[in-house]
């Protein structure tokens, strides 16, 4: 007779146990802690970079419209869109931007129709002079950008609501020297900065166009400063300046601030302060927004805080 063995086989292990589920989330979770901190830092950096990269081109643009023009981008502009002989010469003001504006273009007459914010109103911002006060980041996208496109994009020869708020095309100035605000023919300065539309914003409601930095979300346009040509920064706007508390960065030249990841640069930019900046270690207290601040007299892609 054959005998049949019975093959026994060894019970399987059970899963894991708890002290062990245990142990790998604790790895898990070390390894998180080490790794997140970590990626954010080189996100961060990287749009730093960006930023940094960013207001390199603005520099860049700013040199060209200062090779075409002989100056550099004013930060302080008043127009007006009243067409009447002396409506440029109403306010100081006025007077005062029309001196400017003829700098950059001097044969141009300061007469007829100008739609400087493109609404086909021809009220200004709407508050019943026909002027526009053009903040220091409108200033840096009207001279920098040029006109803007016809707001009209259907060509109905009506510009509704929709077609005001949609993002704005920037086509540069006429280089007809009598009209360098019209929006009509291909004889042009090109724009000097390609501002991307999607970040072009107008947060006073003037039909001026400001611009916002790359940084996701980002809430407040670029503070831009001129030093009037080397003639001295306005004093009412905000600048940083040296130890001494009176010599401004790039005195002859100009200052370019992007508030950062706090979408906060720390200032009313049309206040006038003056803020001393060093190192970086000023930048604590009741001046920590500034920390992530980034300008273009500091290294490119570094905050102005480390």
């Amino acid at each position: 007779m054959q005998r049949i063995s019975t093959v026994h086989s060894k019970p399987g292990r059970a899963g894991f146990s708890l002290i062990e589920l245990l142990m790998v989330i604790v790895i898990i979770a070390i390894i998180a802690g080490i790794a997140i901190p970590a990626i954010m830092t080189v996100m961060r950096r990287a749009r730093q970079s960006e930023v940094g990269a960013e207001i390199a081109r603005i520099e860049t643009g700013i040199a060209s419209f200062k090779g075409d023009f002989k100056i550099e981008p004013w930060s302080e502009l008043m127009v007006t869109e009243d067409t009447s002989v002396t409506s440029w010469s109403a306010t100081p003001e006025l007077t005062l931007s029309k001196t400017r504006l003829r700098r950059l273009f001097p044969q141009f007459t300061f007469s007829g129709k100008i739609d400087f914010n493109g609404d086909g109103a021809f009220t200004g911002d709407g508050s019943g002079s026909a002027t526009i006060v053009l903040t220091s980041s409108e200033c840096l996208v009207f001279q920098l950008g040029g006109v803007m496109a016809s707001r009209d994009a259907d060509g109905d020869g009506n510009i509704t609501q929709a077609e005001l708020e949609a993002p704005p095309q920037m086509i540069g100035f006429s280089k007809n020297p009598l009209n360098p605000f019209s929006r009509a023919g291909s004889n042009r300065y090109a724009s000097y900065v390609k501002f991307d539309p999607g970040r072009l914003v107008d947060l006073d409601k003037d039909g001026m166009p400001e611009y916002l930095d790359s940084v996701p979300d980002q809430a407040t346009p670029y503070h831009f400063a001129s030093s009037n040509n080397g003639q001295g920064y306005s004093k009412t706007q905000t600048i940083y300046v040296l130890a001494d508390g009176k010599t401004p960065h790039q005195k002859d030249s100009h200052q370019l601030i992007s508030p950062g990841a706090d979408f906060n640069l720390g200032f009313d930019p049309a206040a006038g302060g003056r803020g001393i900046y060093v190192d970086g270690s000023e930048l604590t207290g009741n001046r920590q927004y500034e920390f992530d601040n980034m300008a273009n007299f500091t290294d490119m892609g570094v905050r102005m805080g480390d």
